[in-house]
């Protein structure tokens, strides 16, 4: 059976296992899981672009930073770092953000816009995977009180789906 009809299998029998789920399962990178998804649950961008989304999220207002280590999961809510280039890096140093930290511009091998359901109800992610094909971080959009998507982050999510091509 190949990855793809592996990752398929699973994630029919069960839509809302997480990708590092499958991963283990499977002994296979996050990515390679992600990357396996259906159609309409990831699109594929190139790390490359980094950079240029450093600046979009910088206007969706607060979005939820989830980092995984090894199951350890820890989340901020917040708008996304302003920052500046030096030295190969993009330094967050935004005073009025708690997000600080310094991430390799050329650290990432694929950026994943990643649509499927996680207990219960639908969420939309961009994850930044890096040349190992680790997650390095994840950002999610954000809700309304009645669980709504926010609607201008639901756009401007879909919106970077044309970066794709």
């Amino acid at each position: 059976m190949s990855t793809q009809e592996a990752v398929r299998k699973l994630i029919a029998k069960t839509p809302e296992k997480l990708p590092a789920e499958i991963a283990a399962e499977l002994n296979i990178t996050e990515l390679e899981a992600v990357s396996n998804l259906p159609e309409e649950m990831v699109t594929l961008l190139d790390g490359s672009l980094f950079e240029t989304l450093t600046e979009e999220f910088r206007t969706w207002g607060e979005v939820l930073t989830v980092i995984d280590v090894e199951g350890h999961i820890f989340e901020l809510a917040g708008v996304f770092p302003k920052g500046g280039k030096k030295f190969g890096y993009y330094n967050m140093s935004d005073r009025d953000t708690p997000l600080k930290g310094h991430l390799k511009l050329d650290g990432f091998s694929k950026i994943a816009l990643v649509s499927k359901p996680f207990h219960g109800v639908d969420t939309k992610s961009v994850q930044f995977f890096s040349h190992a094909g680790k997650a390095v971080f994840k950002l999610y959009i954000r809700r309304n009180k009645d669980k709504s998507f926010v609607a201008e982050q639901l756009e401007k999510f879909e919106a970077l789906k044309k970066l794709a091509a």
